[in-house]
């Protein structure tokens, strides 16, 4: 890998992992059109440093939440606290498939015909969270509950059914962005709801991936390219993602994310097509 191509993926990584067009489909298919050789759990490992970049973005952005969580159990502040448990919650389905799956995952999964497949799956999935109501409840909970007005908030099953969904996205093509939020916005949450609780809920997935790769490069069961090509990869991913991070959060709170529909089933035709060549 050069110098150049660690830039491009670094960029690549922040720019995709927030907007919901998949940053693992775009890295799978960056590495083949940039003909990088790497073995897939070599790559995998690469992609998850790249995410660091991008864990240190969400940091920053949004260290006055992290920092009430932090103080909420000793100044009783009931809501943070709530808040917290739930995001615990999110975090299990995709910190336990991705600590038993995530090899596997990396070495059947990240073949062009899978990816491109999955990318026309987010789109779809994508106009589906969309169909919902901008500021009621899920069309599921207004045929239960027709008298309710109230928009809805977060609760403990629609914090794990958010949570499948990130673990869902371990998938190269899903996106843990797009799906997270179409997630909330079936569960009836607002969009602005929806879409800061899903980057919150990346926090800890993406830091205990990145702590599996460190160790697994520590045990030399994960090769990297040279300290350079790694810090450029790294580096680039923080600037981009921070720039994805601000851009999402104006964009969502008065469009729909299915603007970027059309543009993944462009990319899912273009990815399957290379497939069958």
């Amino acid at each position: 890998m050069t110098l150049l191509q660690a830039l491009f993926l670094g960029i690549l990584q922040g720019l995709t992992e927030f907007l919901p067009i998949s940053s693992s489909g775009h890295l799978v298919l960056a590495e083949l059109l940039l003909n990088i050789h790497i073995a897939p759990q070599d790559m995998q490992g690469l992609n998850t440093l790249l995410h660091a970049g991008t864990l240190l973005a969400l940091l920053i952005i949004y260290s006055e939440t992290w920092i009430a969580f932090a103080k909420a159990p000793f100044n009783n502040d009931k809501h943070h606290t709530t808040k917290l448990v739930l995001l615990v919650i999110a975090t299990i389905p995709g910190a336990i498939t991705g600590f038993l799956l995530e090899d596997w995952i990396a070495n059947h999964f990240q073949i062009l015909i899978c990816v491109g497949l999955a990318f026309g799956v987010t789109g779809l999935i994508l106009l589906l969270g969309e169909c919902c109501p901008s500021n009621k409840q899920s069309v599921w909970h207004r045929l239960l509950h027709p008298t309710e007005s109230e928009p809805r908030k977060l609760t403990t099953r629609s914090s794990f059914f958010i949570g499948f969904a990130q673990a869902l996205a371990l998938i190269p093509g899903l996106s843990r962005s797009g799906l997270t939020i179409s997630a909330g916005r079936m569960m009836g949450l607002e969009r602005k709801d929806a879409l800061d609780f899903s980057f919150l809920m990346a926090v800890p997935i993406i830091a205990g991936a990145s702590v599996l790769a460190v160790l697994d490069l520590l045990t030399g069961e994960l090769k990297l390219p040279s300290l350079q090509i790694t810090t450029v990869a790294v580096a680039t991913s923080f600037i981009s993602s921070f720039v994805a991070i601000i851009f999402l959060r104006k964009f969502v709170v008065s469009r729909s994310l299915a603007w970027f529909t059309p543009y993944l089933f462009v990319v899912s035709a273009i990815t399957i097509f290379l497939s069958l060549q």
